[in-house]
């Protein structure tokens, strides 16, 4: 009995160091424009719960979010450099009572950050992050522990956009939230 409880903690020590911290990839390059801009959709439990848009800029390798709600207010500005822990520029109070910042801010760099072409999977730990084309305008990276999906990002093309993505979806199935950006492509979408 106290084999099986001994193996049982090993394991878990074992498997809680290796999903401690997912890893963000060290050499940061971006898919998207320097600057873009995105309509953001958050939902949990497949209930919509924030509309906005999100203002992104890469310089070199910082990267700066601004979170605007449907009415032109500013919610969040945050910035990160060479994928560091976010930085909250401003934050309105509500926003960053929610932990909102940590969570934008992770969930942006993990569909902006993207792989080289060379490159299909990387593994960490005891986490695998792999990239698949499951259709011609599709592109899907995911994050699995063993069989155990943690997270995935579909990018959707187009041919009429050469820079990249026009669309993304983050899915975190263990926290039922879906994070989905579409790309404004000129002034008029606005």
């Amino acid at each position: 009995m106290m084999r099986w409880i001994s193996l049982i903690l090993i394991i878990q020590f074992i498997s809680g160091c290796g999903i401690n911290k997912i890893p963000e990839y060290a050499g940061l390059h971006f898919l998207c424009v320097e600057e873009s801009v995105w309509k953001l959709t958050m939902e949990q439990w497949g209930t919509e719960r924030f509309t906005g848009v999100l203002a992104v800029r890469t310089l070199g390798p910082d990267f700066h979010l601004v979170l605007l709600d449907a009415t032109g207010i500013k919610l969040l500005e945050t910035t990160m450099s060479d994928g560091s822990d976010a930085r909250v520029v401003a934050a309105i109070k509500a926003v960053r009572d929610r932990g909102l910042p940590e969570y934008l801010s992770k969930s942006t760099l993990r569909i902006f950050d993207t792989m080289s072409d060379d490159v299909h999977c990387l593994k960490h730990g005891f986490i695998r992050i792999c990239k698949k084309k499951p259709a011609s305008d599709v592109e899907r990276k995911e994050a699995r522990f063993g069989p155990f999906l943690i997270w995935s990002v579909d990018y959707f093309y187009s041919k009429d956009v050469s820079e990249g993505f026009v669309g993304a979806v983050l899915q975190e199935p263990w926290r039922r939230s879906k994070l989905t950006l579409e790309l404004f492509q000129s002034s008029s979408d606005l």
